[in-house]
Parts: structure tokens; sequence; C-alpha cells
């Protein structure tokens, strides 16, 4: 009886990641067409999913508790292309930072809708708010991290005070990532990269002794 019961609860939850998967793939590309997420309806939503009312009900109280599942995954796959830059030693030179510049964009392109929607929902939903907090702390303190390392290792130049400085640079990257990358083209994700490159490296690296 128990390996019915496990197998059951498999079942059930394969069933639900295609679900998940499937109202991914259908948020990102209404929020694409121009939707937002606090007037999208979970009706619009779960007929371009070919998901049914009820089975988005059994799985999710609204399209809150939707938005913080789907956002999960994306915030690990941010965090860790994010580790490419921070988690490593200083960059020796710009071209190296650019190549780490690159996961990130590339990493994050694909959710910007998504990102945007969580940006929007954080104004007014508690618990999406708490996600975004989560993201963005975990940023700052790694950078904080990094940048107190590279500073020890005369890597980084030693007059940035370490949190406000990751402070800054997170906000900036929010804002800018989620401007220049929603909707746009191959072009503008290859000025963010050179952006992100340039004021990362004239700030941390560049004048390092």
């Amino acid at each position: 009886m128990a390996s019915v019961t496990r197998r059951a609860h498999g079942a059930r939850a394969r069933r639900r990641q295609e679900n998940l998967a499937k109202l991914l793939g259908a948020l990102e590309s209404l929020l694409a067409e121009g939707e937002t997420f606090t007037e999208l309806s979970v009706e619009r939503l779960v007929g371009r999913a070919g998901v049914s009312r009820s089975t988005f009900y059994v799985h999710f109280a609204d399209k809150g508790q939707l938005l913080r599942e789907l956002t999960a995954d994306v915030v690990d796959q941010l965090l860790a292309a994010g580790r490419g830059w921070w988690s490593h030693e200083p960059p020796a030179t710009r071209a190296e930072l650019r190549a780490r510049a690159e996961v990130i964009v590339a990493t994050y392109r694909p959710h910007a809708e998504l990102m945007r929607a969580v940006i929007d929902s954080s104004t007014h939903d508690p618990a999406v708010r708490e996600v975004f907090r989560d993201l963005t702390g975990r940023y700052v303190e790694e950078i904080t991290d990094h940048i107190r390392a590279g500073q020890a290792t005369g890597r980084v130049r030693r007059d940035l005070p370490p949190g406000p400085t990751a402070q800054m640079l997170t906000s900036m990257a929010e804002r800018g990532l989620d401007r220049m990358l929603r909707g746009t083209d191959d072009a503008a994700a290859h000025d963010a990269v050179e952006a992100f490159t340039a004021i990362v490296w004239n700030a941390l690296y560049r004048d390092a002794p």
C-alpha cells in the first residue's frame, strides 16, 4: 500500500509541475503582449495555458501564490548567475567581467516580464514583497562580502563602503535590467551587458591598487 501511495503522490507532483510550466509559459507570453499581472484574470491565464480553472485552484489559492512559486525557481537561477560574478576572485580584466555580465543578462532576459510582475505585485502583496526583498537582500549581502574580500587583497578599491556600495549596485542593476530587457532585441541586451560592465568595472576594480 505504501508504494501505491508514493506512486500516487509522485504522479500528482508531476502533474503539478507540468501545470506550473504551462502557466509560466502562458503568463510570460501574456505579459510580453502587454497584459499587466494586476489586471490579468485567472480565466484568461488558464485559457492560454490550457489548464482548467478548477485545476488552477486545486494547486493555488490565488495569482499571488502562483507568482511566488513561479518566481522561486527564477530567483535561484538569478542568484546562481550572479554568483558567477561575485563568488569568484575579482576579475583581472574588463573582458573577464564582461563575460560574467553576459551570463547575468542572458539569465534575466527570458524572465524580464515575470520579474516586472513581481516588482509590480510587491507594492500591494506582502508575500510577493517578501520574495523580492529576499532576492535583493541576498544580492546585497553576497556582493558586500565580495567587496570586502577584494578590498582585503587589494583587488577592489579600498575607499568604498562595502554595504552601501553593494546596495547601490543592486538597486541600479534591478532597475536597469528591468527597463532595458523587457521586450527588447539582441542589440538592447548587448547594450545592457556593456553598461553593466562599465559601471561595475569603474566602480570596483579599475582604480584598485
